[in-house]
C-alpha cells in the first residue's frame, strides 16, 4: 500500500470519527470557551423569558415623555421630569456577543447581536410585582441597579444594560435607571448634564426607596459609571437624612463606582461618610490614564475621584495614593470604602470606558457582587502603605 494511500484511508477514518461524534475529543480551547460562554452554560437564568436567547430587563427613568400613540421610545426625549417611569424591555442576546464588540461609543454596531424586542410601560404596582418575582427566583434574592454615563439616550440605556447584564451574567434581575444624560457634546451641554445629574439624585432615590420598601431585596448592588456616578451620590445624600434610614442596618449592600466623574474634595467632605452610613461596601475603580476625566478636570478646575497617579515617580507614587487612601478613609468601623486602580489593564480608546471592555475588571466586580466583603482575587495586587491601609491594583495576571 503506497504512503499516499495510508494518508487517504488516514483522513477518512478521521472524518468518519468526526461524523459519529469524536470530534468532541478533538476540540480546541478556543471552541471549549465559546461553548461554555454560549447560553447553554449562562448564570443569566431568572431573567430568561420565551425564546432561548431572550432575556427580560426593567427600567425607571425620570425623562418626560411626550402624550400620544407612538411607542415610548419615540415620545421620550432629554428632559427631566420628577414623575418616574416604570416598565420592562425584552432583549435577544446572540451567544457570540463579547467584549471590545463596542469600540465606538458613539454609535451603537450591535443591531444582529442585541435586539429590543418589546418595551412594555408598567405601572407601579405590576413593576414591584414583576421584580418580587425575579428577586424570590433568585439564588443571591438581590437586585442590580445600573447607572448610565455622558451622552446616552434611552436606546443606549436598554443596548448598554443588556450588554453588561450579558457580560457579568449575574443570576438576578437587572434594572436601568435612565436619566437624560444626552445634553449634546459641547462644553454647554456637558455643563447642563452635570446639573441634571445632581438634580436626578431626587428620582434615583425615590427608585431605590421603592426597591428598599415594596421589593425587599435581601441584597441591593448599584453600579455606576462616569457622571452617573454623581447621580448615585446625590441619591445617597438624600436617603442619609431620611430617619428610619438612619440606624445601624445598611440597606444597600454595594455601590461601585467606575471612571467617577465627582469632585475629589466633595466626596471626602460629604459623600464618603453618607455612604459609608447606608452601604455595606463601596468600591471605586480608578485610572492614571482616563483621558475623559483628564479633559473634565480642566473643565472643573477640581481633580475628579476617577483619577489615579500610577504613572508617577516611586516617591510620588507613595505619595499619592496615600492622599486617595484619604478620600476614602472613614472615621468609624462602618461601611468599608475601597480604591481599585484599572491603570495596568486599561487598554480602551480613550482610557474612560474600561467598563465595556475589560475582562479583569468585569471578573473583579463579579466577585465583589457575589461575596460578603472584598473577596480574594489573584488578579488585584495590594499595596501597603507605612499606616497599613491598602491600596489595590488590578493587573493582568502573575
Amino acid at each position: 500500500m503506497t504512503k499516499k494511500r495510508v494518508l487517504w484511508i488516514g483522513g477518512l477514518v478521521l472524518a468518519l470519527l468526526a461524523a459519529l461524534g469524536g470530534y468532541v475529543f478533538f476540540i480546541s480551547t478556543n471552541a471549549a470557551l465559546s461553548r461554555a460562554e454560549a447560553f447553554e452554560f449562562r448564570r443569566m437564568q431568572v431573567a430568561r423569558v420565551g425564546a432561548e436567547n431572550v432575556f427580560r430587563f426593567f427600567f425607571v427613568s425620570n425623562r418626560t415623555a411626550e402624550p400620544g400613540p407612538e411607542p415610548l421610545i419615540e415620545r421620550i426625549g432629554n428632559q427631566r421630569s420628577s414623575e418616574l417611569l416604570f416598565g420592562s424591555f425584552d432583549t435577544e442576546i446572540e451567544p457570540t456577543l463579547g467584549l471590545g464588540m463596542w469600540l465606538d461609543e458613539s454609535s451603537w454596531l450591535l443591531d444582529e447581536e442585541i435586539q429590543i424586542r418589546n418595551i412594555t410601560r408598567l405601572d407601579q404596582t405590576a413593576f414591584i410585582q414583576q421584580l418580587r418575582g425575579m428577586v424570590s427566583a433568585s439564588p443571591h434574592r438581590g437586585i442590580l441597579v445600573l447607572v448610565h454615563g455622558l451622552r446616552t439616550d434611552m436606546n443606549y440605556a436598554m443596548r448598554g444594560t443588556a450588554f453588561l447584564a450579558h457580560i457579568l451574567d449575574i443570576n438576578a434581575p437587572v434594572l436601568v435607571f435612565d436619566w437624560p444624560g444626552n445634553q449634546g457634546d459641547s462644553l454647554r451641554g456637558y455643563r447642563q448634564a452635570q446639573r441634571i445629574a445632581t438634580a436626578s439624585g431626587a428620582e434615583l432615590a425615590a427608585t431605590l426607596r421603592l426597591l428598599i420598601d415594596e421589593v425587599r431585596p435581601q441584597r441591593l448592588w448599584v453600579v455606576a459609571n462616569s457622571l452617573g456616578s454623581q447621580v448615585v451620590v446625590d441619591a445617597i445624600s438624600l436617603l442619609a437624612q431620611a430617619p428610619d434610614l438612619a440606624d445601624a442596618e445598611r440597606e444597600i449592600s454595594d455601590v461601585i463606582l467606575t471612571a467617577p466623574d465627582i469632585s475629589s474634595s466633595r466626596f471626602n467632605a460629604q459623600f464618603k461618610h453618607q455612604l459609608a452610613a447606608l452601604v455595606d461596601d463601596t468600591t471605586i475603580y480608578v485610572s492614571s490614564n482616563d483621558r475623559a476625566l483628564l479633559l473634565s478636570r480642566l473643565v472643573n478646575l477640581q481633580r475628579r475621584l476617577g483619577q489615579s497617579t500610577l504613572d508617577k515617580t516611586d516617591a510620588e507614587l507613595i505619595d499619592e495614593i496615600e492622599q486617595l487612601l484619604e478620600l476614602v478613609e472613614v472615621d468609624r468601623n462602618d461601611g468599608r470604602v475601597a480604591l481599585v486602580d484599572v491603570t495596568p489593564v486599561n487598554r480602551t480608546r480613550n482610557f474612560h470606558n474600561f467598563s465595556l471592555e475589560v475582562p479583569e475588571y468585569f471578573d473583579d466586580m463579579f466577585l465583589r457582587l457575589t461575596n460578603p466583603g472584598s473577596p480574594l482575587n489573584r488578579q488585584r495586587y495590594q499595596f501597603r502603605t507605612a499606616d497599613g491601609r491598602l491600596y489595590s491594583v488590578l493587573t493582568r495576571g502573575r
